[in-house]
């Protein structure tokens, strides 16, 4: 079985990182490069996976009743598409800055300042 290097998101982000497109959404959503970009999409995917119960219990776990369907919907859309298209990206990244306190640290959009803000 072969496998597609275009479906990868991995490839694909560092194939096309000079892609203007692709800065520009950074720029946008003001992440610092197209891998804050991806882990805001797999942050949603991550979200999507906890809240099976859609919001109908009040548990702390996944997105509120607000935000659920587009949370999902966005979940079921490839990282690729995500990244490269700028509504997306938006919405993306502000899930996954809303709900950062569910996140692992590895899904975390902003994580160079996360660490600067950590008392030493």
């Amino acid at each position: 079985m072969t496998t597609d290097p275009v479906a990868s998101p991995r490839y694909s982000i560092r194939l096309k990182r000079n892609d203007p497109k692709l800065n520009l959404n950074c720029a946008i959503v003001q992440c610092d490069g197209p891998e804050a970009l991806a882990r805001a999409h797999r942050a949603v995917m991550w979200l999507a996976d906890q809240d099976q119960d859609e919001a109908q219990l009040a548990n702390g776990l996944g997105f509120s009743k607000s935000d659920t369907k587009a949370g999902r919907n966005l979940a079921n859309i490839s990282t690729l598409q995500v990244i490269l298209s700028s509504i997306l990206t938006v919405m993306a990244v502000n899930l996954a800055r809303k709900y950062r306190r569910q996140l692992p640290h590895e899904y975390l959009v902003d994580q160079q300042k996360q660490q600067n803000l950590k008392i030493q």
